[in-house]
């Protein structure tokens, strides 16, 4: 189950949205790209299947 999630770049501050897959763990932690300064950011989430609990993004 996928889950979109809007966050604020911890770079450039712009809203991004994040596609969660909620089925692939309680805790997951990743990097991804700003989709619009294309820096590197870490995202770390807390879900279960269908629902986000907590997202953080930092800069990397």
């Amino acid at each position: 189950m996928i889950e979109e999630i809007i966050v604020q770049c911890p770079a450039c501050g712009e809203p991004i949205a994040l596609d969660v897959d909620t089925t692939a763990g309680a805790e997951q932690s990743y990097f991804e790209d700003c989709a619009v300064c294309c820096r590197p950011m870490e995202v770390f989430v807390r879900c279960r299947p269908g629902e986000v609990l907590g997202i953080s993004v930092t800069a990397d």
